[in-house]
């Protein structure tokens, strides 16, 4: 699998699922906000290349509703999602800017604070070169993932608008897709200025049916995804990967999972002098997290641990981070990656079945 062929299939499912929450909105809103951080230096390399603060302007699109899906967080008023669009100037030459577009979610946890998630794709403005640019390490591509984290307290309220101050960090990767990959941190605080329109979208993607009686279910996945490793422009080392996944459901918004994931990992070859059997690049590993759900989409957050054929430079324990968008009752495609150390190593997409549960 190529490059271009990885990065196009990540933009098609990024797209696809952002345009289908969107459909599923009501009442529409607009907001504009300005923001001021720095890119956290996570790795020593990074000090030499953060040498000032970073500023960024975002233009927000989107909906709050506490019907369909979003009824179940909804305990603390409605929920929000939309898309993000956003402008980042990280602070020096060498990190550049970053133009992204992210599909967001703000849930309640008080009448007037809410936490964000969201992911989605960023352009930036000075990937490495090593001829133009030899000290732009953090980013190794013109086009990267991005996710984000924050919290925001709506500070006053007007008839049709709010003004809120939040805080929050977005990180800017290619995966390991090409080196180098450092990634970009940016943690910041921001101000937003918001109003509320007359518009309203109606649904046309029905909910597919919750299985309230389901304690347990039993999920299969199959994967394939890319790693660069060693100098910068190599060649691209496929892994191939299937899963299964144990679910334990807590309530509508979320469940606990299990899982064991058996990878066959080409890279592995790089780190040893003689050829390696396929046995020799099987790496079986347990996780265990919790998946949270919005309709059709889920987000799978899991801790994981390498049994067998660890990387050495890596380690054994990783984050395994799984973005999957359901079909139907059955099937579903997922997009993730697997980061160790607190930076992001083989991206994959997948597709996922979930079979119906006997009874």
């Amino acid at each position: 699998m190529t490059l271009r062929k990885i990065i196009i299939e990540y933009v098609s499912c990024i797209l696809c699922s952002s345009m289908t929450v969107l459909l599923n909105a009501q009442e529409t809103s607009w907001s504009v906000e300005t923001s001021l951080g720095y890119a956290l230096p996570h790795r020593s390399e990074m000090l030499a290349i953060v040498t000032g603060h970073s500023r960024g302007i975002n233009l927000r699109y989107g909906t709050w509703d506490a019907n369909g899906w979003r009824k179940n967080w909804s305990d603390h008023g409605p929920v929000w999602q939309g898309i993000q669009v956003g402008w980042l100037n990280g602070g020096s030459s060498e990190l550049g800017k970053m133009a992204s577009g992210i599909w967001l979610v703000a849930l309640p946890i008080l009448p007037n604070w809410h936490v964000e998630l969201g992911s989605g794709l960023a352009w930036s403005t000075a990937p490495y070169d090593p001829v133009e640019r030899p000290l732009s390490i953090a980013i190794g591509t013109r086009l990267n993932a991005a996710i984000h984290l924050g919290s925001t307290a709506q500070l006053f309220h007007f008839d049709k608008g709010w003004v809120a101050l939040g805080a929050g960090i977005t990180h800017f990767s290619n995966g390991s897709l090409a080196l180098p990959n450092l990634g970009l941190n940016n943690v910041h605080v921001r101000i937003r200025g918001g109003w509320k329109t007359k518009k309203r979208i109606t649904s046309h993607i029905p909910l597919l049916a919750d299985n309230q009686n389901d304690d347990w279910r039993i999920a299969f996945a199959t994967r394939a995804g890319a790693r660069d490793i060693n100098l910068p422009g190599g060649v691209l080392h496929p892994t191939v990967s299937a899963g299964l996944y144990a679910q334990k459901r807590a309530n509508v918004t979320h469940a606990w999972v299990l899982a064991l994931d058996l990878a066959h990992n080409q890279s592995l070859r790089q780190f040893s002098t003689n050829s390696l059997t396929t046995l020799q690049r099987l790496q079986f590993s347990s996780l265990a997290g919790i998946n949270l759900h919005f309709g059709r989409g889920h987000l799978m957050l899991l801790q994981g641990w390498i049994w067998t054929q660890p990387d050495k430079s890596l380690g054994r324990r990783h984050l395994q981070a799984l973005f999957s968008y359901d079909f139907n009752q059955k099937w579903a495609i997922e997009m993730g990656l697997r980061s160790f150390r607190l930076r992001a190593d083989y991206p994959f997409l997948g597709i996922r079945f979930q079979p119906d549960k006997a009874h």
